[in-house]
């Protein structure tokens, strides 16, 4: 009876997970030509054939072609297998040998010693950066021996593992429902920006990392983000500031995380917009192509070409890469009316029109001041009474004559009409 042969040896291939290493010693009595090599899973409890062409394992009780011994010309007596496909589980092989001549296999080796294959551990949760209304950028790492990961999207607070999106690593946009395809290639950390995404609704991403033997459990969700939160607050209200009958210039001030802003001129139902492509001329939104860059907003944007006698009300939005603002607030400040008889013979810069305010500033200051101790000061009329259309005076200094006059005009009058000078 053939001698039983050792237990192979079943070992993980190093840095590379998706393999693994099956070696085995020929036995010298029997000059055995070929082998037949078998591994079992014991979670599964299924027993796979090696196929000796393929070097592949045969699923689901496949039979296949024998391992032949005999390489160029001679037959080594240690024979290393390299098997590939095997997933997380725990795996044991066996050997049996057969001469050339041999209707039957010789008797099975004992089992190797168990290999482990482990999934990959969960990765952490992934960090959130907005870019713009319509893409996020995601930061994510896979632990140490994986090599790849699949990046998914979950809507509106959506269970994780059941409505998600997975990345397209090709195009960094979302897949449709139930639509796979090849994972990102990654080792450590990376950042992708995810494109085509709605600023309306609000994201949550999962990562998951394979590590050649199988896929891990989610990482955590990462925290919920909608681009829509952060589009530009509302802006201040716009100060205008009339320099012609048909001009004016606006200031406005849109935030520093905001690089233009979008002037509006509303007459009645018309509404217009500044296009600073056109000279800050006033267009239709059909004809309008260019906002008005933030530095232009606060050194003032002059706006040409104002209708005469025309009452407009202005307001402003701001906007960034997220989109922009609501409009700023309706005040009555921000309503002007256009002149049509004034004549205009030039117009002052800024700085000319503050000293013009500080000379009259100063004029009104002078008028406020008490006269000098030189000029005469006229003394107010404290006391006096009317006769007949006269004024009688009783100031202090002609007191004491008035009040005998007085006295006398409770009983007689104090003219005698017929000798008084007329």
């Amino acid at each position: 009876m053939a001698q039983r042969p050792a237990a192979p040896t079943l070992s993980p291939a190093p840095d590379n997970n998706k393999l693994a290493y099956l070696e085995f010693d020929v036995p010298t009595a029997g000059a055995p030509t070929h082998a037949m090599v078998y591994v079992h899973d014991d979670v599964t409890d299924r027993t796979l054939m090696y196929d000796g062409q393929t070097q592949k394992l045969l699923l689901n009780g496949e039979r296949g072609k024998l391992l032949t011994l005999e390489e160029n010309g001679r037959t080594s007596r240690r024979k290393r297998l390299t098997v590939a496909g095997l997933w997380a589980g725990t795996f044991t092989a066996t050997v049996a040998f057969r001469a050339a001549d041999d209707l039957e296999f010789g008797p099975t080796s004992p089992d190797s010693a168990p290999l482990e294959r482990a999934p990959a551990p969960a990765c952490g949760a992934p960090m959130l950066e907005p870019v713009s209304d319509t893409q996020i950028r995601v930061h994510f790492a896979v632990p140490h021996g994986c090599e790849s990961a699949c990046v998914e999207f979950y809507e509106d607070g959506s269970r994780p593992g059941l409505s998600g999106r997975s990345v397209d690593p090709r195009t960094c946009t979302l897949r449709k429902f139930g639509e796979s395809g090849p994972p990102f290639a990654v080792t450590g950390d990376t950042t992708i920006v995810v494109n085509n995404l709605s600023s309306k609704i609000s994201y949550s991403v999962n990562v998951r990392a394979h590590n050649g033997i199988d896929w891990g459990d989610d990482s955590p969700s990462s925290k919920p983000m909608r681009l829509a939160d952060y589009k530009p607050r509302v802006p201040c209200v716009p100060v205008v500031d009339q320099i012609s009958s048909d001009s004016v210039r606006v200031f406005c001030a849109p935030l520093s995380n905001c690089t233009d802003a979008i002037i509006f001129f509303k007459n009645g139902r018309d509404l217009m917009m500044v296009d600073s492509s056109r000279g800050n001329m006033l267009s239709r939104l059909e004809n309008w192509r260019k906002a008005s860059p933030r530095a232009d907003c606060y050194k003032g944007v002059v706006v040409p070409g104002l209708s005469p006698d025309t009452e407009y009300e202005v307001y402003c939005k701001q906007g960034n890469v997220f989109g922009w603002s609501s409009g700023s607030p309706s005040v009555p400040g921000c309503k002007f009316r256009t002149l049509s008889d004034v004549e205009i013979t030039g117009t002052q810069t800024q700085a000319e029109r503050d000293l013009e305010l500080r000379r009259q500033a100063v004029d009104a200051d002078a008028d406020d001041d008490p006269p000098p101790a030189s000029q005469p000061v006229k003394k107010e009329k404290k006391n006096g009474y009317a006769v007949d259309g006269f004024v009688v005076d009783t100031d202090d200094e002609e007191a004491p004559a008035a009040e005998p006059a007085a006295k006398r005009r409770k009983g007689t009058p104090p003219w005698d009409w017929t000798t008084a000078p007329l």
